[in-house]
C-alpha cells in the first residue's frame, strides 16, 4: 500500500481525528499504522477493538479507484503533516487527518475571516454578509464559509465580488452536488480559492457531518462573524465551537423586531464582538489594512452616471443597511414625496440603492 493510500485508508476507518493523531505519533507514519493489525493497535490503548477492527478492514480495501476520481476531479489529498495543510486548522483541538481539496491552499490563507449565518437570510443580513466579505476580500482576507444558501452564499459572492479568495467547506464529499443551489459558486470558489472536506469521495451530507463542517470553518479562520441568525441555528453552532477553539467571534446587530437577530443579539450579550464594519474586525484580529479602504461615496466618483444630486445625497445619507419604508425615508429626508422618489429612483439605477417588496428601501453599501 502506498502512502497515499494508507492515508486514504486511516481517513476511511473514521475515527475520531484525535485518536488518528495519536495512532500517527506512537507508528510514525500512516502506512505503519495500517500494517499494525488489530492487536497491536488495541496494546496502544488509544482504539477499541471495535476501531481497530474498522482499521484493518479498511487496510484492505482498494484505494486506486478513489485516487483516479481524485486526479480526474483535478483535487488533491493534503494530509496534516504536509506543508501546504493550513496552518490555521492545524492548531485546533482536532484537526482533521486529511482534507480533500479542489483549488489552492495558500500560505496567504493564513489571515483568514469566517462568515456565517442563516440559510433563511433577510435581505439585511445578505447585504451584510456580502459587504464584510468584499471589504475583507479587498484587504487581502481569504473569507471562509460552508457555501450553503442564504448568508453563506452571499458571503462567499461577496469575496468573489471584490476579486478575493475564498474557501468553501462541505459536509459531504467534494463530488457530491450538494446543495445544488449553489453549485455553480462552488465553481468560482474552486477558481478562486478551495473547495475542501474532510470526508470522502461520494460522502453524502448527512445530519451529523454538520458539526464537523463547522469546526472545520471556525478553525481555518482567525475569527468568525455571524451576519444573521434566529435564535436556533447552525451558525450559533459555529460560534460556540470557534469560542471553544479560542477563535474571536462576531456578530452583525440586527433590527430588535427581526427574529432573525436573535442569534446575533444573544451573541452579543455573551461577549461577541460587534461587527458593523471591517475596520471593527480588523481592529480585534490585528490585521494589518491591506488595501485602501473604501473611500465616501463622493470621492468614488468616477463618471457623470456616479455624480449625485443634492437630493440624492439627502437620502443616500438618511439610508442604511437596514430596510426602511419609503414614506419614513420621506419623513427622514424632509422632502416633498414626488421629489424622493425621483432620487430613490435614480439611487437605484445608479446601483446605490436596493428596492424591496413592499416599498421598501436599503443602501447597498
Amino acid at each position: 500500500m502506498t502512502e497515499r493510500e494508507a492515508w486514504l485508508a486511516l481517513s476511511a476507518a473514521d475515527l475520531p481525528p484525535r485518536k488518528s493523531l495519536e495512532l500517527l505519533e506512537k507508528y510514525g507514519s500512516s502506512q505503519a499504522v495500517i500494517s499494525a493489525g488489530s492487536k497491536s493497535l488495541v496494546t496502544t490503548g488509544v482504539v477499541s477493538p471495535t476501531e481497530a477492527s474498522r482499521l484493518t478492514k479498511a487496510a484492505e480495501r482498494d484505494y486506486g479507484p478513489e485516487l483516479e476520481q481524485l486526479e480526474k476531479l483535478d483535487a488533491r489529498l493534503v494530509t496534516v503533516r504536509d506543508p501546504d495543510y493550513p496552518a490555521n486548522l492545524r492548531q485546533i483541538h482536532d484537526p482533521p487527518i486529511v482534507l480533500f481539496v479542489r483549488g489552492s491552499l495558500l500560505p496567504d490563507d493564513q489571515r483568514c475571516v469566517a462568515i456565517v449565518g442563516t440559510r433563511r437570510v433577510t435581505p439585511y443580513g445578505r447585504l451584510a454578509s456580502e459587504t464584510l466579505a468584499r471589504d475583507l476580500a479587498a484587504r487581502g482576507i481569504t473569507v471562509v464559509s460552508g457555501l450553503a444558501v442564504g448568508a453563506d452564499a452571499a458571503a462567499h459572492r461577496g469575496a468573489l465580488s471584490a476579486g478575493g479568495r475564498t474557501i468553501g467547506v462541505l459536509a459531504c464529499g467534494i463530488d457530491v452536488p450538494y446543495p445544488r443551489d449553489t453549485m455553480e459558486l462552488r465553481e468560482q470558489a474552486v477558481e478562486h480559492g478551495a473547495v475542501l472536506s474532510e470526508v470522502a469521495l461520494g460522502t453524502p451530507a448527512r445530519r451529523h457531518r454538520f458539526h464537523g463542517r463547522n469546526r472545520l470553518i471556525s478553525g481555518l479562520a482567525l475569527g468568525v462573524i455571524v451576519s444573521e441568525a434566529p435564535e436556533r441555528s447552525g451558525a450559533l453552532i459555529t460560534a460556540n465551537i470557534a469560542a471553544e477553539q479560542g477563535r474571536q467571534v462576531f456578530a452583525v446587530p440586527g433590527s430588535i423586531n427581526s427574529e432573525f437577530s436573535r442569534g446575533t443579539h444573544a451573541l452579543l450579550r455573551d461577549g461577541a464582538h460587534i461587527a458593523t464594519s471591517v475596520e471593527d474586525i480588523l481592529e480585534i484580529l490585528d490585521l494589518p489594512q491591506t488595501a485602501t479602504p473604501a473611500a465616501p461615496l463622493r470621492a468614488q466618483e468616477t463618471g457623470p452616471e456616479r455624480v449625485l444630486t443634492t437630493d440624492e445625497t439627502t437620502i443616500l445619507e438618511a439610508l442604511s443597511l437596514q430596510q426602511r419604508h419609503v414614506d419614513e425615508i420621506i419623513q427622514g429626508c424632509r422632502l416633498s414625496a414626488s421629489r424622493a422618489s425621483a432620487g430613490l429612483l435614480m439611487l437605484e439605477l445608479k446601483g446605490l440603492v436596493r428596492r424591496l417588496p413592499g416599498n421598501m428601501f436599503m443602501r447597498v453599501s
